[in-house]
């Protein structure tokens, strides 16, 4: 009767609605729950026993004994049919886990749908809608190392979201626009299980901020919060776009990162090091990860309008490990990764993004980048012609 009933777990596994996990979508789960009726990975079962037996009856379909009836109730069920009824009414702007994403996300997830219901009736999650939430984060300085304690607070009505240095202070230190916030679980980069990052434009530069939270629910309560504001907020600014174009400028600064090395614009200096972070159609780089303002960006039209990206370097140019060459009207930039497949990696990256159609966005992003370089090439010009060395030349009697 074991052997039979392992057949029927393994035969409901091949089932295409059971092939990934019930909860994060991590591909051939191993894993169910005997009374909820759904299959899991190894990760998400973990996180079902924290739910304690009373919620989630946790077993492994390879290696635990089955009762004939926990069997017939797993037949009848599986993923499709119990999403279909504790996920009906995910909110738009709220995203299913996948594999990639935090420990903590999954858990705030998998504690909502089984435990806290919020999405199987409607109005479950109206409590990450009111447009309004204040608290404490833990803020790493601009200029320093250091995370200091600031105050923040929601306000959609204001359209803002603002931090203070002191809690009984009365003007804020910096006020975020939440139409062009856009908010990461990011505890790797910080270094910390609940940290945040907030990226934001100012002055036509994508602004930085580092944070962490003292509890992990509330670290993902503001990720939460602050994406759905955002959400409604653009939506009703812009009545015509698409809810998929929305949510992709919520997540625009959750592409690829890493290290690669970049020259100057003259193509003669030396070669730096710099963090990239793929943000959208920007190609930010950095001095170190966490820097607040990116040294530099790259902003990545279509082919069509002469954006292009190959890899190698111009004939002429000493190749400082796996070149890539990313061609704009405006010049050439030059950068070189350490190994072939990290070059292979971001060659596909930007060559997809350059492949795809310019949204009405995009398109105003475009002219806000082209005058943000007019505006820095000029600044580049005065700054050179005001520097000490230029001034001299200039005002040396002629020999």
């Amino acid at each position: 009767m074991g052997e039979r009933n392992k057949r029927l777990l393994f035969d409901q596994l091949q089932q295409e609605k059971n092939k990934i996990c019930a909860d994060c979508s991590t591909e051939a789960p191993e894993w169910a729950s005997s009374n909820i009726g759904v299959f899991m990975c190894l990760n998400c079962s973990g996180i079902h026993r924290m739910l304690g037996t009373h919620i989630s009856r946790v077993k492994s379909c390879r290696l635990d004994q089955w009762a004939d009836d926990a069997v017939q109730f797993m037949c009848e069920n599986g993923n499709d049919a119990v999403n279909a009824v504790l996920e009906r009414h995910i909110p738009v702007y709220y995203r299913k886990p996948v594999p990639a994403d935090p420990q903590v996300y999954k858990e705030h997830f998998i504690h909502g749908k089984y435990e806290r219901k919020e999405f199987a009736s409607p109005g479950g999650c109206a409590h990450y809608e009111t447009g309004k939430k204040e608290g404490y984060l833990w803020k790493r300085g601009k200029d320093g190392k250091q995370f200091k304690q600031r105050k923040f607070v929601l306000n959609m009505d204001e359209g803002t979201l603002k931090y203070f240095i002191k809690p009984d202070a009365k003007e804020p230190k910096q006020v975020i626009s939440l139409t062009s916030l856009s908010t990461t679980l990011a505890p790797e980069k910080i270094n910390h299980a609940h940290g945040l990052q907030l990226a934001f434009m100012k002055d036509n530069l994508t602004r930085q901020i580092y944070l962490y939270a003292d509890e992990a629910k509330d670290a993902v309560d503001w990720y939460i919060v602050l994406r759905a504001s955002s959400f409604y907020l653009i939506r009703k600014s812009n009545s015509q776009l698409k809810d998929e174009e929305i949510l992709k400028r919520l997540d625009n600064h959750q592409g690829k990162q890493g290290w690669m090395e970049k020259t100057g614009p003259k193509h003669t200096e030396p070669y730096r090091k710099r963090w990239f972070s793929l943000e959208n159609r920007r190609l930010l780089y950095f001095e170190k990860p966490l820097d607040a303002y990116p040294k530099g960006e790259i902003y990545l039209g279509s082919r069509s309008d002469g954006f292009m990206v190959r890899d190698g370097l111009p004939a002429g140019q000493t190749e400082h490990g796996f070149g890539i060459t990313i061609t704009t009207p405006d010049r050439d930039y030059l950068l070189c990764c350490d190994d072939k497949e990290e070059q292979k990696m971001w060659i596909q990256e930007l060559k997809w993004i350059m492949t795809q159609p310019l949204s009405d966005q995009d398109t105003a992003d475009l002219e806000d980048y082209k005058l943000t370089y007019q505006q820095r090439r000029k600044s580049t010009v005065r700054s050179n012609l005001t520097s000490p060395m230029a001034l001299k030349s200039v005002l040396a009697p002629p020999k």
